[in-house]
């Protein structure tokens, strides 16, 4: 579990009304973005900005303009985005190429929309103007004279000029009667910092997935049983698959659905975009509680022949959301396209899939008796229990041999 901070800097059109926001990588002081390795830069921000806070939630349901990598940009991991409102922006340090220009109109197909970040006009990267949307020029870096000639030049490729780095009510009037169509800057605002705690996949368990989901025979059920191994992917993948952008006419709430809705190549990116940014590990204890519990719930729900066992799996797969992002329970739920029943079973623990938690919570008191569900007998929940250990056993026990 880490600290996540991002910040979020608006751009204003030529009228003054909000287009979009550029999220930013930052230091918990809201003061020196973070400097590292670019590509895993690139990668953390696309994660956080869409696993742990949300990108509607940063910026409004408005453009979210995102920094890109060569690397990041060439590879398929790029294509777990949703197209939908993401701006990436092609960093300065990216080189024109036929492998490049291809990628760009392949991204352009699926309708991402592009910007050249700090772009200084050369012979070798005019040919890249053709092939975005937007243009942003650092007015910090050049004079008022080579701004137009800037200006003048690119306008003819019919891509929307955005001048950033803007500072003073003077320069934005200039630059608006010069004919920019977009603008960013310390003179609208200051980078807001946004902070929250982020769960971390554990990494083993991510690198066994990626080894799964690139084999050409992987079945659902066997990426969905992975998948539902770590908490942290899971409350992922569902925040992502519900996520306003996809455009889903119902809330998914479990991990094989989610699968189904995404498909197998999506989910093979988004994973290879997780392993990218080198997650952390969770603590053992708590992921082999609720592992037991999970799987417990899901073995009470077979037995007893309810519907959708996936859904009481993934209510003890929860159960202990509150200790591992210390967040109480209700505001965590907030951000979960969880079904109501599942919901109640977490809070309250109601209806059917809070009977199953109840039983499991009272095994692990030490009250036997309590544990009750349905017409399961005694004999029956207490060997859903060994076998529940067992599973969770193996699972971590092949999960960390993986390396």
């Amino acid at each position: 579990m880490q600290h996540v901070f991002i910040g979020r800097q608006p751009i204003i059109d030529n009228r003054g009304h909000l287009y979009g926001y550029e999220l930013l990588c930052r230091d918990e002081n809201n003061k020196v973005a973070i400097v590292g390795n670019g590509d895993q830069e690139s990668t953390v921000m696309l994660l956080d900005a869409i696993l742990s806070i949300g990108l509607d939630r940063l910026t409004r349901s408005k453009r979210a303009f995102i920094n890109v990598t060569e690397a990041l940009l060439l590879s398929e991991h790029i294509d777990a985005l949703p197209p939908k409102n993401v701006v990436l922006e092609i960093l300065e340090t990216v080189k024109p190429s036929p492998e490049l220009v291809k990628r760009l109109e392949a991204l352009k197909a699926r309708h991402f929309s592009l910007a050249l970040d700090d772009f200084t006009l050369t012979q070798d990267n005019r040919s890249l103007t053709d092939h975005v949307d937007i243009i942003k020029i650092d007015v910090r870096a050049l004079e008022v004279t080579q701004i137009e000639q800037y200006f003048h030049a690119l306008k003819q490729s019919r891509v929307l000029m955005l001048a950033e780095k803007v500072e003073t009510q003077s320069e934005y009037q200039q630059l608006r009667d010069m004919g920019f169509d977009l603008f960013q800057g310390y003179y609208f605002a200051r980078p807001e910092l946004y902070t929250t705690r982020a769960l971390r996949p554990n990494q083993v368990a991510v690198l066994q997935l990626l080894q799964t989901v690139n084999d050409p025979n992987v079945s659902i059920e066997t990426l969905a049983n992975l998948i539902r191994g770590d908490v942290a992917l899971s409350i992922a993948l569902l925040r992502w698959t519900n996520a306003a952008s996809t455009g889903l006419a119902q809330a998914v709430d479990s991990i094989d659905r989610a699968i189904v809705t995404l498909g197998i190549y999506t989910i093979r990116n988004w994973l290879g975009l997780i392993a990218m940014a080198n997650m952390g590990i969770q603590s053992p204890e708590l992921v082999t509680t609720v592992l037991v519990r999970a799987r417990f719930c899901e073995l009470l729900a077979i037995t007893a022949k309810r519907q959708n066992p996936a859904g009481y799996f993934t209510v003890g797969l929860f159960s202990a959301l509150d200790i591992m992002m210390e967040s109480p329970m209700p505001e965590l739920l907030n951000q979960l396209p969880l079904a109501r029943e599942l919901k109640d079973a977490l809070l309250a623990h109601q209806g059917s899939h809070g009977e199953a938690l109840k039983a499991i919570l009272a095994l692990e008191s030490g009250e036997p008796a309590r544990a009750i569900f349905a017409n399961v007998n005694h004999s029956k929940i207490a060997a859903s229990y060994v076998d529940a250990s067992e599973w969770a056993d193996e699972f971590l026990l092949v999960t960390m041999n993986v390396q």
